[in-house]
């Protein structure tokens, strides 16, 4: 038996994760590590590019703060009805960018949002200069719960 704390975690393939989400507009939970030791599950909008999650949260988030201080992490996303799987689930490392928030944050807009130029995106566009851009290194993502097709 393989010990547990060297164990690999099969990792989908990064075509499949991307196949997965594909038109998926659905948030991540993902969970980071408070100070006082218990997990901190935040709900954010996400997108996946060139094999990493991408998230924006604001400089004064508990989640900005546990990150700074611990970059594991771990995540979960609700896929669709026709999906293969319910969710997948991963752990990753994340890295804050205030510099990349804009880029990220531009990118959350045309992704959620009908009305690029409505009040929900003026308002996300004001908060730019606190904005990070989180971006999360997948160890590992599977799938679950599968789903007969």
């Amino acid at each position: 038996m393989q010990n547990m704390s060297t164990a690999r975690v099969k990792s989908l393939p990064s075509s499949t994760i991307q196949e997965l989400l594909r038109g998926l507009k659905k948030p991540v939970r993902l969970a980071s590590q408070s100070p006082n030791g218990f997990p901190l599950i935040s709900t954010l909008w996400f997108l996946y590019h060139d094999d990493h999650f991408w998230c924006i949260t604001q400089k004064s988030t508990l989640l900005r703060r546990n990150l700074a201080t611990n970059r594991k992490c771990a995540f979960e996303i609700a896929l669709g009805e026709d999906a293969k799987y319910k969710v997948i689930r991963g752990q990753g490392t994340a890295v804050l960018d205030l510099s990349d928030g804009e880029r990220v944050t531009n990118l959350m807009i045309a992704r959620y949002i009908s009305d690029p130029e409505g009040p929900i995106a003026r308002q996300l566009r004001a908060q730019i200069p606190t904005e990070y851009a989180i971006r999360i290194a997948p160890i590992w993502v599977r799938g679950q719960g599968w789903r007969s097709q």
